[in-house]
């Protein structure tokens, strides 16, 4: 059994002479300190020698497929010919190593393509693709990828269910800058948080030279294994282009050619469906070319118009709202956000900005702490920070911003339900910032729900059709922000302080039940015994919320 430290009593022999061999050690590791102190810094490692591929795979990433349920893609980097790269395939089994896999358990695949790219750093790097098929839904798989002699480690992920089944993943805005010591411990401590997170969304700016071989090596290390076991979700920002497109985007993110068509969008505007989600991935940074606009606008809407998944996703770079500076991209909201009010989509995950803001239409607004429209979100994972504009890009257009958080690094966790989605923002030390529900019906209806607080489940939030009323009358009375089923009661009372009132919560008229949106909306009727010119309120209580109408007078 641990048995606790006995603490030392200042003053003894012991400690003296504990203290005094202390002084010993550190006297002794001074005189190596010239050394590292006054003498000349070692020499920076250099960046051709610290990315320079080998046979051994690296920058290993699993890519979504259109069939998430039955295949699956991986891309690597080796020095491997065409010939030589490929993969293998075998159901998970409970050990590997000195336990072989029976015969005819491991599939080997040859890869799609390898494509070479040059660098910056005076070689090539050669990507190489391959695409497992004919695997069994919901499944977890063990994997690896090599030229048949040197391979990666084995790799363990779990294909998509056919249809759907809860699931969670993560949201990244700019990583960016300061890959190597600021951002893998967002990606780590994001990971840590969601291990079971089934992909990853970034918003673009993954790095912050397109054709940098050095920055796209520190953005795979940032990342690690996670990138094997993890399906990636990105989209190009400004900053993976370079007089065009980054030379490594299609060859490390070789996703779904499924977009509107046009060369220039390919592998870079795309759709995929997973476990009951539609993912849209588009590229704003053709917003001033009319053409690709008017391409991928057609294409957004055939794809939300035609749409059997219950949540929608979309994920572009350059803000609807931006959060900093005078940044504005009315192509993109004039094009784009119409169609997203109009066909219900749920989350729209953007980057840009170097902050962070969440926000939605003012028109869409309930109560104090819900709406019903789309939740824009803006954010930044890398270490770069741009200074807030207090939100004149949202108020000036219509759009309220709810949350906002500046000279921050962030990650974002989504968890999918059958009616729900919970949205946490959390702070790269894990801390949380920003957090809300989305509930939906079967009929579409949806309700955006502020994570709850003390502050915000008090005070007047309950809405109804007039304030003016008479004896017997009926009123209509609506609030929002209850778990669905949640037991509510309404209460008539005189409008008073809290302080005057002394606990009285006045006369029930009844209980009711908030709907799977979690609202309440009944028609209650004004008591007979209330006072010609008295105020008073309606007052709901429950167990989560507290919560008043405005003032409602009685006239007669």
């Amino acid at each position: 059994m641990n048995q606790p430290t006995k603490p030392r009593i200042p003053g003894s022999r012991r400690t003296k002479l504990a203290a005094a061999g202390s002084g010993v050690l550190l006297a002794g590791a001074l005189a190596f300190a010239p050394a590292a102190v006054g003498a000349a810094a070692p020499p920076v490692y250099p960046a051709a020698e610290v990315h320079k591929p080998t046979p051994i795979p690296d920058r290993v990433i699993l890519i979504p497929t259109t069939t998430p349920a039955t295949s699956q893609r991986v891309s690597w980097r080796a020095e491997a010919t065409a010939d030589t790269a490929q993969a293998q395939i075998l159901e998970a089994p409970r050990a590997l190593g000195q336990v072989q896999p029976a015969a005819g358990a491991v599939a080997t695949v040859r890869a799609l393509a390898s494509t070479p790219v040059n660098t910056t750093l005076g070689y090539a790097s050669t990507y190489h693709t391959a695409e497992f098929t004919g695997l069994k839904p919901d499944t977890r798989y063990t994997y690896r990828v090599g030229d048949g002699t040197n391979w990666s480690a084995w790799t363990d992920f779990t294909t998509a269910a056919e249809g759907f089944e809860p699931f969670s993943f993560i949201y990244y805005g700019d990583a960016q800058n300061y890959l190597d010591s600021a951002v893998p411990r967002v990606f780590r401590q994001a990971f840590a948080d969601r291990p079971q997170a089934k992909a990853i969304v970034n918003a673009g700016d993954l790095i912050d030279s397109a054709n940098s071989e050095e920055q796209w090596g520190q953005w795979f290390k940032a990342g690690g294994f996670i990138d094997g076991q993890v399906n990636n979700i990105s989209i190009p920002g400004n900053h993976e282009y370079s007089g065009g497109l980054s030379t490594f985007w299609r060859p490390q993110f070789p996703y779904p050619d499924n977009g509107p068509g046009n060369a220039e969008l390919k592998q870079t505007v795309y759709t995929l469906d997973y476990q009951g989600v539609r993912f849209i991935g588009l590229d704003t940074n053709h917003q001033s070319n009319a053409t690709l606009m008017a391409a991928q606008t057609a294409w957004l809407e055939s794809l939300l118009k035609d749409n059997p998944n219950k949540w929608t996703v979309v994920t572009f770079h350059h803000p609807v709202y931006s959060t900093t500076g005078t940044r504005n991209n009315p192509n993109v909201r004039a094009q784009w956000a119409p169609l997203f009010e109009k066909y219900g989509v749920d989350l729209v995950l953007q980057g840009h900005d170097h902050s962070y803001g969440r926000g939605n239409p003012v028109s869409a607004r309930k109560s104090a702490t819900v709406h019903n429209g789309v939740a824009y979100v803006v954010s930044v994972s890398g270490g770069k920070m741009y200074a807030l504009n207090g939100g004149e890009n949202w108020t000036g257009n219509g759009a309220e911003v709810r949350s906002t958080s500046q000279n921050t690094q962030l990650y974002q966790l989504i968890d999918i339900t059958g009616d729900t989605v919970t949205f946490e923002a959390r702070y790269a030390d894990g801390e949380h910032h920003d957090g809300f529900v989305i509930r939906k019906n079967d009929r579409g209806e949806r309700t955006v729900n502020d994570l709850r607080t003390p502050e915000n489940t008090v005070g007047e939030q309950v809405t109804v059709d007039k304030t003016a009323v008479r004896r017997l009358e009926t009123l209509k009375v609506s609030a929002y922000g209850y778990d669905p089923g949640e037991k509510v009661a309404i209460r008539w009372r005189e409008r008073a302080d809290d302080a005057a009132r002394h606990g009285r919560d006045g006369t029930l008229i009844g209980y009711e039940k908030a709907d799977e949106l979690g609202r309440v909306e009944e028609t209650v009727r004004v008591p007979a015994l209330v006072k010609k010119g008295g105020v008073y309120e309606v007052y709901l209580d429950s167990q989560n919320q507290q919560i008043t109408s405005p003032a409602v007078t009685v006239t007669k």
